[in-house]
């Protein structure tokens, strides 16, 4: 009673820590993306935004007490220069090669937008201002170099995104390469091993022979299209467990006995296939070569508010490996297999303990799905 209550307890704290671990890393991911995204997505709302500022601050400031002088003529020339000076640097310059010469060509350029403003400037007030040419010199030269620095931001935070995201797809793609890989490892591993059983069975002409070909026939298929999928429904995951379990308890009715507990409140929610074939595999390649009868394996399935537990556990001590099947001594890629999934799947999502006390081998998976 003791043991169950410190299980359970276990469990619950395991449960929490994993919400916590997941809604922090669903903060950081948030966090360090979401103005990326929210910048990259609205680009041209904020280039729109920008240029409606330049160009209404002077309309503002001429509204003031400091009687500022506005002209809308030499206003959209400013508007004009202004946006020459950003595009040129923002779609020319700055995805170039950005040399040497790259540079002297863009500061020619700039000078002579600068003059070409100047010029129209004054044309607009009647060559009134020819003798301010260098106070506009400084206030173009400051000017142009603002809205260098936000194209060159603009263009760096777009960068750093297509950057972001290449890197992502790559991951994306290495992982599902890496998937794909652990499936092909999966598949002969566990039909290997129940080949074995019906094998075992045919020589001694038992009567369900039939019926276990047929459950073999059924896991074929599954495996065959849930290598297909990148997720299942739990359900599906489950009656194929069940089929195993079936496989593996006929075989050895005589030496141990499967017992098989299920709380599942969304029989439909989507997993990833194959993840619990390999503990329970695990469990009875152990549990055949244990000496005597009356070997009890436990598995216990639940699915409660996102949280899914898989609970497996099977004796494990005084067992002889020269009594076990050949193919089970040559298998070894199940659980690490399994591990590695886990890892990609459902990094930061997850918690496998594996504890190896003396008597019992004990696996428990929890994983928010």
């Amino acid at each position: 009673m003791k043991t169950t209550r410190r299980t359970e307890t276990e469990r619950t704290g395991t449960i929490m820590k994993l919400q916590l671990s997941n809604m922090l890393q669903m903060g950081k991911s948030k966090e360090q993306g979401g103005i990326l995204i929210r910048l990259i997505k609205n680009e041209s709302l904020v280039h729109a935004l920008f240029w409606s500022i330049y160009f209404v601050f002077p309309i503002l400031k001429s509204l003031g007490p400091s009687n500022y002088p506005f002209n809308v003529y030499s206003q959209l020339n400013d508007l004009f220069f202004g946006m020459a000076v950003f595009y040129v640097s923002y779609l020319v310059f700055l995805p170039s090669k950005r040399g040497p010469s790259q540079m002297l060509l863009l500061v020619a350029s700039l000078c002579l937008f600068a003059y070409a403003n100047f010029k129209i400037h004054d044309w607009l007030f009647h060559g009134t201002h020819g003798e301010a040419f260098i106070i506009y010199s400084f206030s173009y030269a400051s000017t142009y170099g603002l809205l260098f620095l936000f194209a060159y931001a603009l263009f760096s935070i777009k960068e750093i995104y297509i950057k972001q995201r290449a890197l992502e797809v790559a991951n994306r793609e290495k992982k599902m390469a890496e998937l794909r890989g652990l499936k092909t490892q999966i598949n002969p591993h566990f039909l290997f091993n129940t080949l074995n059983a019906i094998y075992s069975n045919s020589l001694k002409k038992d009567d369900r022979t039939p019926d276990l070909i047929m459950k073999l026939s059924d896991n074929f298929r599954y495996i065959l299209l849930a290598g297909r999928e990148d997720y299942v429904p739990l359900k599906n995951e489950i009656d194929h467990m069940k089929d195993y379990v079936s496989l593996q308890s006929v075989r050895m009715a005589d030496k141990l006995e499967a017992v098989m507990t299920f709380d599942v409140e969304d029989s439909g929610k989507p997993i990833a296939p194959l993840l619990m074939i390999p503990f329970v595999e695990n469990a009875f390649k152990y549990s055949s070569s244990l000496r005597g009868k009356g070997h009890k394996i436990i598995i216990r399935v639940s699915l409660k508010q996102e949280q899914f537990n898989f609970y497996c556990s099977n004796p494990f001590g005084d067992f002889n490996t020269e009594g076990m099947d050949h193919q089970w001594q040559s298998s070894g890629i199940g659980i690490s297999n399994a591990k590695r999934r886990l890892e990609t799947l459902y990094p930061n999502r997850h918690n496998l303990i594996i504890q190896n006390n003396l008597d019992n081998f004990i696996v428990d998976l929890t994983i928010t799905l």
